[in-house]
């Protein structure tokens, strides 16, 4: 349980608590220690930008999952104030978020944005303008602020839902080192991470980049109300395109190399989609 005092206002989990509370809660938690023990709390953010794709899936979606299936803890956060730094909030993500079978799902809520901009207070601006993914997107929008904010607001989210783990991708390690350095200025703890099963999926098209719904729909392939063959037939099949197939097949749990031809491949990950998704 995580115990954070910011003046006169103490965070506990997902909650805020007078002092009295606190000791509410940290009785209920000493009840529930022994068996908590072999349950972990795992924590997932997702953006709410439409259409959930094999990227998402594979990101990190599967292993959350899977983590759920064993008895863990899972937190499926919809980050819906993170989606306002490119204006793309959706409603479909949490629908088919359910669709895939994900059970504690949770939204940010106002009580997320008063404790981000307490944290704002124990960061350097020069700090957030060196974020690789502030660097990387910032001439994409019309407006940075929300962006370079990003990493602060990602680290109230952690700290509100206080996990044991926070699984990410790969390119998320520089705001979760940044959210443990936060926390430790007010008094919290350190978060472990772990990554998702695969790093990323690139885009079917062009394989050289990230697989993105801003680059279009060709370019992506979703997980519901797909034409999976049809995508996956028009795939570019060049060495890094090669690549990215057979990463989205064996993962699936296919054996890639038992296909003598890359038609043959693309059909057999279509039907695995199918029996998953449809």
């Amino acid at each position: 349980m995580i115990s954070i005092v910011l003046r006169n206002i103490t965070y506990v989990s997902d909650r805020v608590v007078d002092g009295t509370g606190l000791q509410n809660q940290q009785a209920k938690a000493s009840q529930g220690f022994e068996s908590s023990l072999a349950c972990m709390k795992y924590l997932i953010g997702i953006q709410p930008t439409g259409k959930l794709t094999i990227g998402n899936y594979l990101g990190c979606l599967k292993k959350g999952l899977e983590l759920q299936e064993q008895g863990h803890d899972v937190t499926f956060l919809i980050a819906n104030y993170h989606s306002m730094t490119t204006d793309n909030y959706s409603d479909i993500t949490e629908k088919e978020l359910v669709k895939l079978g994900c059970k504690k799902i949770v939204h940010q809520t106002p009580l997320y944005t008063e404790l981000f901009f307490k944290l704002c207070c124990k960061v350097n601006l020069g700090t957030l303008l060196k974020m690789p993914q502030y660097k990387d997107k910032k001439d994409s929008v019309e407006y940075d602020m929300g962006l370079m904010l990003y990493p602060v607001l990602m680290a109230a989210d952690i700290i509100m839902n206080d996990p044991d783990v926070v699984i990410v991708g790969k390119d998320q390690v520089a705001h979760l080192e940044l959210c443990n350095d936060i926390a430790k200025r007010v008094g919290g703890r350190h978060y472990d991470y772990e990554f998702g099963h695969v790093d990323k999926i690139m885009s079917l098209i062009d394989p050289d980049k990230k697989m993105s719904k801003s680059f279009g729909e060709k370019h992506v392939l979703y997980l519901f109300d797909e034409d999976y063959f049809g995508k996956l037939k028009k795939a570019n099949m060049n060495e890094e395109g090669l690549k990215n197939i057979h990463l989205i097949g064996t993962s699936l749990g296919l054996d890639c190399n038992k296909f003598s031809l890359n038609l043959q491949l693309k059909e057999a990950i279509a039907e695995k989609m199918k029996e998953l998704f449809t």
